[in-house]
């Protein structure tokens, strides 16, 4: 295990520093992805994040098999069925294979949320803006005080349109 010192983010690269070893810093090592030919994976770690590392026996070579948590480092969440990617800038993706339910996050308070369980997809906004659609139970389209809604039974429009208006033609 080691601490990332600096990173080549065009070869996807870092140097470690290891200090086990009297803080040696290792030569340029590859951070090990997921995919790189058809399909790209490509997330770097950190520079001082702790990595897991897999070296030859002089430490010559080697490569970053990924980081881990720690006490200064601790988990967004506690769970096995979630899949969660939280960003420095407060955004965030989270999938729950349990409560069929995935949520995205943005800095500016935007939120994603679609729920497979109850067939929902809700939007809200950071200023307060809503949508939200739900085909079984129907779909509601909002912007501030004013609403349209679809329902089994019915459209309902809210305020109510004026039953008297004028159209100009050109």
């Amino acid at each position: 295990m080691g601490i990332v010192k600096e990173l080549d983010a065009s070869l996807c690269r870092v140097r470690v520093t290891f200090s086990d070893l009297d803080q040696m810093t290792s030569y340029w090592l590859a951070v090990v992805t997921p995919k790189t030919q058809d399909d790209k994976f490509y997330w770097m770690p950190d520079v001082g994040e702790q990595v897991v590392c897999l070296m030859d026996a002089r430490y010559e070579a080697g490569a970053v098999l990924g980081a881990i948590y720690s006490r200064a480092d601790a988990t967004p969440v506690a769970s096995a069925d979630k899949f969660h990617v939280a960003f420095s800038d407060r955004a965030s993706f989270e999938y729950d294979r349990h409560g069929h339910k995935m949520v995205v996050n943005f800095p500016d308070s935007t939120t994603i949320v679609y729920d497979a369980a109850a067939h929902s997809l809700a939007v809200s906004g950071g200023g307060g803006a809503t949508v939200t659609v739900n085909a079984p139970g129907g779909i509601t389209l909002g912007a501030g005080q004013s609403q349209i809604r679809i329902q089994p039974s019915g459209v309902s429009i809210t305020p109510p349109l004026p039953t008297t208006s004028t159209v100009a033609q050109t």
